[in-house]
């Protein structure tokens, strides 16, 4: 399906859109290995993690996390950031559903907990742009899900939606000539541009709906 040897696939639950003023509040991660060409998961972190502030009601109802959860479970964000970037050693490649916003809020988190001058440089793969480059809006996860017959279904906590994203990655994985041609490209919408941060070894391409721009690129 995939060259890299490792892969590690991320979702994060957020207080906000915006990483630069927002914190995380759920952390789901899985780190698969390729062992005799299949990838097989070789560790996972599934936390909640405190917050700096209380939860306004739209995330409640959108995440079905609520203040007294962090109190009870969350851990320290330091701690989780150090987690975290143990899963990062080796250099897997970062995968995720709409990488974009996760990719972001991950930059402000390592700078802010670990490195102040640190610069994502792993490969990484949108789940989204692929599906997106397939298929008619919408494109949500839930979308994908449904449209692939998802074994795993997405329930706006971390953990779930990272499975389920494998799942349909798996499932285009077999009718795509070459998923490898959406390393390192993140699909955005031409009438609001690219949100959060930019890496120099992405490329960001426009996206209209089905119509293949990154395929036929």
């Amino acid at each position: 399906m995939l060259d890299h040897k490792r892969i590690l696939l991320f979702d994060f639950e957020t207080t906000g859109l915006y990483p630069d003023k927002e914190q995380i509040i759920e952390i789901g991660a899985v780190l698969m290995e390729k062992q005799n060409g299949v990838y097989v998961e070789i560790d996972a972190f599934d936390q909640l993690l405190l917050a700096d502030k209380p939860l306004s009601p739209k995330i409640i109802e959108i995440t079905h996390i609520t203040d007294e959860m962090l109190l009870r479970e969350g851990i320290e964000q330091e701690i989780a950031c150090q987690r975290f970037l143990q899963m990062m050693e080796g250099n897997p490649l970062l995968v995720a559903y709409n990488i974009q916003f996760d990719l972001s809020f991950l930059h402000y988190f390592i700078r802010r907990y670990f490195d102040s001058n640190y610069e994502i440089k792993n490969d990484i793969l949108d789940v989204m742009a692929i599906y997106k480059d397939r298929h008619r809006y919408p494109h949500r996860l839930d979308q994908a899900v449904e449209t692939y017959q998802a074994s795993v279904k997405n329930t706006h906590r971390a953990i779930d939606d990272i499975r389920a994203t494998f799942d349909v990655l798996v499932k285009m994985n077999e009718e795509l000539p070459n998923i490898s041609k959406y390393v390192n490209v993140i699909g955005f919408n031409k009438k609001y541009g690219v949100n959060g941060i930019r890496l120099p070894h992405v490329k960001y391409m426009a996206q209209y709906g089905g119509q293949r721009e990154i395929e036929k690129a």
